[in-house]
């Protein structure tokens, strides 16, 4: 599996990017029910899963190329790959804000840049001991946040991800699922699912129980919110892998747009914004799901004209 694409991690990016292109497109329509949209402030929606998946399928990718990179091309190309990388990322959100999406403050792609390079150095810790770096990070965080990280992950509250100081919270559903991904690698098909999805219980059950503490809270990152939908990633990777690999299932809609999730990014943000400039956000219900399904549309099919031909913007 470590040569080789896991249809499972594919699909499972591929379902964080079919839903997160209409909830963003969507997200400004008046007329699109709340249910489809983030929580505006405690609460857990459809919306709110998204990024914790994508974070999740990118830690399992992390930890594949990580240990192929390392012994092709020795330590030093692999570190600057992950620098040029993950700045790319952080560049391209910067350029979005900038000339596209000028009212967010803390874009996703800088996000996943300054999430994903803060993360990138945990790899050197072996999986298990990872695991418990993973776990000391969010306890840390969660002991700065009465100390003065709430009050500034609030200044970035309409970013929905804390800004820069939501890299902390975030990192931990990365570093995690980089080290389920490393004791992956080598197991069996059924091993797989297995620990996928005792991973998933044991997460979603810390997250519910952590309700006790805090509420679900995607705009502050709580700990609730990032154990639960931490559990919930680990569970869809359990049940896409089954469908896959012992089911022999082929999943031809997500694939194609997991493989190719940049390009959708960028293409569906700037198809949304023309959208937005075309249309006011009070049209009608019926005339938001129209567009928001023909941006979708346009999205796959482009994902599909690349996979078809095998062309992948990788970083």
């Amino acid at each position: 599996m470590a040569k080789e694409r896991w249809a499972a991690l594919d699909d499972l990016r591929g379902l964080a990017v079919l839903v997160m292109i209409p909830i963003n497109v969507a997200a400004d329509f008046t007329r699109i029910p709340a249910w489809f949209k983030h929580a505006p402030a405690n609460g857990l929606t459809l919306a709110d899963f998204v990024v914790p998946v994508f974070l999740f399928s990118l830690g399992l990718s992390a930890s594949f190329s990580f240990t192929r990179r390392l012994s092709e091309r020795g330590l030093a190309r692999t570190m600057f790959h992950a620098l040029y990388r993950y700045a790319l990322l952080f560049a391209f959100g910067t350029v979005g804000i900038l000339f596209v999406d000028h009212g967010a403050s803390w874009e996703v792609l800088q996000m996943l840049g300054a999430t994903g390079l803060f993360s990138f150095f945990f790899l050197f810790i072996p999986p298990r001991p990872r695991l418990a770096a993973a776990a000391l990070l969010l306890a840390a965080a969660e002991v700065m946040r009465p100390l003065g990280l709430a009050t500034l992950m609030a200044g970035w509250y309409d970013s929905g991800l804390g800004g820069p100081w939501g890299t902390f919270s975030l990192s931990f559903i990365v570093i995690v699922a980089s080290a389920l991904g490393e004791l992956l690698q080598t197991a069996t098909a059924r091993r797989r699912i297995r620990l996928a999805t005792v991973a998933a219980g044991i997460m979603a059950a810390a997250g519910l129980l952590a309700l006790l503490y805090t509420p679900f809270s995607k705009h502050a990152l709580s700990l609730s919110y990032v154990l639960f939908t931490t559990g919930v990633a680990s569970g869809l990777l359990a049940l896409l892998g089954a469908a896959t690999e012992i089911g022999k299932i082929t999943l031809p809609v997500i694939g194609p747009i997991g493989r190719n999730p940049l390009v959708l990014y960028m293409l569906h943000a700037v198809l949304g914004v023309v959208l937005h400039d075309l249309f006011p956000d009070t049209v009608s219900a019926l005339l938001a799901w129209m567009l928001t399904f023909a941006v979708l549309v346009v999205c796959f099919g482009v994902a599909w004209f690349l996979d078809a031909r095998k062309v992948y913007l990788r970083l």
